[in-house]
C-alpha cells in the first residue's frame, strides 16, 4: 500500500477491484481542516501496463470534466513516482444496490414515488454527462456503459451519486474497445450492446430503466443462473407488467418503465432528461427535499449505526499521524469499489455476444457474474 500519493497521505485501503484500489487520503490544508478523500490508483502490479493506463487515464480526463450534484465529483488526478491517482471526493452512505439487497432480505418494498426520485437523479446525472461539451464547444459524447444499482451512490445526507465511469465512452478517448467486447453487467446491457451495434445514449436509458423496474418490484428483472441465459433474456427484451402481480402498481409508472425499456432503442426515451421529467412529475418535483431526508432515513433503517461508525472513523483519521505506518489496519470506510476492468475480465460477455450472433455456443461455460 502506498503512503503517499500526490498531496495525500494514505492511511487506509478502503476498497478495490480487479486492477485499482482505492485508499482514504488525506492532505494537509494550511490554516483549516485537513482534507479527506478517496484516491483511486491502479495496483502496483497494473502500473506498467500500457492498455490499463491508458484506460485509467481516459476516466481520469472524462471524471476531471464533470461537475453535477448527481455524479461522484473528482478533485484532481496526476501520478506521484510512478503511480497514476484520481482523488475524488469521499461520499458516507451506501450504493442502490446495499439498499435493495437490505430491503430484499427485509422482504421491504421501496416507496415507488422513491424508487422514481432516486432514478429521476440519476437520469438528471446522465443527461448532463450525455450533453458535454469540450472547451471548445464540441461534443463529448459520452455514454456511460455501465449503468446499474451497484454504480448508483446514496450519501446519509439525502445525495444521489452517478459514479464509476470506467467503462465510459467519449470523443478523443484513447483506448478503443476491441471488436467483440461487450462492456458493463450482462443484467442491465442493452438489447443493442449484445447485437454489437455502435452505442448511444439510449442504452444508458435502457439500463436504467431495468434499474427502475427493480426498484419498483423488489425483483430481478433479467438476471438468470447463467450469464448466457442473462443475455438472451435481455435480446428478447420482454418486459413483464408489474401491474399483474403488484395490485395497485400506477398505470403512469407502467408507462414510464416501459418506454424506458423498449426493445426498438427509437421507440426508447432519447434523452435522459424526458426521463427525469417524467419521474418527476410521478414523484412530484416538491417533493425534493422530502425524498432527500428519506434517503437518509431510509438507510439509518437499514443499516442501524452506520452512519456513526462511518462519521466516526472520518474524526478519527483527521485526528491520527497516521496508523500506515504504525502496522495497523484500521476498519474501511464503506465505499464501492470503484475499479479498472480490463478487455480479458469482459471475456464472458465477448462470448456471449459471439454466441447471439451467430448461434454457436461458447466454447467453455462463461464464469457466473452479476
Amino acid at each position: 500500500m502506498p503512503t503517499q500519493l500526490g498531496p495525500y497521505e494514505i492511511t487506509a485501503k478502503i476498497a478495490g477491484g480487479g486492477m485499482a484500489s482505492v485508499y482514504l487520503g488525506r492532505a494537509r490544508v494550511a490554516g483549516g481542516a485537513d482534507r479527506i478523500v478517496a484516491v483511486k490508483a491502479i495496483r502496483g502490479e497494473f502500473a506498467g501496463n500500457e492498455q490499463f493506463v491508458t484506460m485509467f487515464m481516459d476516466e481520469a480526463k472524462v471524471l476531471s470534466r464533470l461537475d453535477h450534484p448527481n455524479i461522484a465529483r473528482t478533485l484532481e488526478y496526476g501520478i506521484s513516482g510512478e503511480q497514476h491517482f484520481i482523488a475524488m471526493e469521499l461520499l458516507l452512505g451506501r450504493t442502490l444496490l446495499d439498499v435493495w439487497d437490505a430491503c430484499a432480505t427485509r422482504s421491504l418494498p421501496l416507496r415507488l414515488d422513491l424508487a422514481a426520485w432516486i432514478c429521476a437523479r440519476v437520469a438528471d446525472g446522465l443527461h448532463y454527462a450525455h450533453e458535454l461539451c469540450d472547451e471548445d464547444g464540441h461534443w463529448l459524447q459520452i455514454v456511460h456503459r455501465d449503468v446499474n444499482p451497484s454504480n448508483v451512490f446514496l450519501t446519509y445526507d439525502g445525495e444521489v451519486k452517478l459514479f464509476d465511469f470506467g467503462l465510459a465512452r467519449a470523443r478523443g478517448m484513447r483506448h478503443k474497445t476491441e471488436a467483440g467486447i461487450v462492456k458493463g453487467k450482462v443484467a442491465y446491457l442493452s438489447p443493442e450492446q449484445l447485437q454489437q451495434l455502435p452505442v448511444d445514449r439510449r442504452c444508458d436509458i435502457f439500463a436504467l430503466g431495468a434499474t427502475l423496474w427493480e426498484l419498483t418490484t423488489m425483483k430481478r428483472l433479467f438476471k438468470r443462473e447463467h450469464d448466457l441465459a442473462t443475455a438472451v433474456a435481455v435480446k428478447e427484451a420482454k418486459i413483464p407488467d408489474p401491474r399483474a402481480t403488484q395490485p395497485g402498481y400506477p398505470d403512469e409508472l407502467w408507462g414510464i418503465v416501459r418506454r424506458a425499456l423498449a426493445r426498438d432503442r427509437d421507440e426508447r426515451y432519447q434523452r435522459a432528461s424526458d426521463l427525469a421529467r417524467d419521474l418527476d412529475a410521478f414523484s412530484g418535483q416538491q417533493a425534493n427535499g422530502a425524498m432527500g431526508a428519506l434517503v437518509g432515513t431510509l438507510q439509518d433503517d437499514l443499516f442501524d449505526g452506520d452512519r456513526e461508525r462511518q462519521l466516526g472513523w472520518l474524526r478519527k483519521t483527521s485526528e491520527l499521524d497516521s496508523e500506515v505506518n504504525k502496522g495497523t489496519d484500521p476498519p474501511p470506510v464503506p465505499l464501492p469499489s470503484l475499479e479498472v476492468r480490463s478487455a480479458e475480465d469482459l471475456e464472458a460477455a465477448a462470448k456471449l455476444a459471439q454466441f447471439l450472433a451467430v448461434g454457436k455456443p461458447p466454447s467453455r461455460p462463461p464464469p457466473r457474474r452479476s
